[in-house]
């Protein structure tokens, strides 16, 4: 494969950081450029520019802002160029295949670590009232369970999309519908009755 040419792009970039401003202070444009090149693996903050930075909700701050990178491109067997590689410092370069995988990967983890919260407050629940939620949706599940069972409110998987619950009083199948938001497919993350029978594990 013919390499083609390192491009220099400008990357508008809108990263959440939450917990910046628990301690009732302002999130700064310096800490925020460090922050952001940390997370991206950048060796230089400088090469990240701060457009604007927003107060969110809970402690959360939202950033937007513009990062110069060096891509490495490369053409495959129909002719296509598609880039393989982003320059994170000097003469280092991370694949950006590896970095989708850590990402998928991640999200995955997420999701049934949430999905594993809802359990513990689904069997307190039923210890305490004898059965667990009967419901059709997790939205109708969350209204019965916040706040005396779950201290905060999870409706979304890490994918934006909203968990799938059927319960009885017998017992309960909570999932998630992972990447492709597709059921019965196999990236679903599926608990029933506490216990993981489809899908990411630690």
């Amino acid at each position: 494969m013919k390499p083609m040419p390192r491009a220099l792009m400008m990357i508008a970039l809108v990263v959440s950081l939450i917990g910046i401003a628990a301690f009732a202070r302002e999130l700064g444009s310096r800490e925020a450029r460090e922050k952001v090149a940390e997370a991206l693996g950048l060796d230089k903050s400088d090469k990240v520019h701060i457009k604007s930075i927003k107060a969110g909700m809970g402690g959360e701050a939202i950033v937007e802002a513009q990062f110069d990178a060096a891509f490495r491109f490369a053409a495959d067997k129909e002719g296509k160029w598609q880039a393989v590689e982003v320059r994170t410092g000097d003469r280092r370069w991370e694949s950006i295949e590896l970095i989708q995988t850590a990402i998928r990967k991640e999200k995955a983890l997420r999701t049934g670590a949430e999905l594993r919260v809802l359990a513990t407050a689904l069997e307190a629940f039923r210890r305490e009232n004898g059965s667990y939620v009967e419901a059709d949706t997790c939205s109708a599940l969350i209204d019965r369970l916040a706040p005396r069972y779950l201290s905060s409110i999870i409706r979304l998987d890490a994918w934006s999309r909203e968990f799938d619950y059927k319960g009885t009083a017998a017992g309960y199948r909570l999932a998630s519908l992972g990447p492709d938001g597709k059921p019965g497919t196999d990236d679903d993350i599926v608990l029933e009755n506490g216990r993981l029978v489809k899908g990411a594990s630690e």
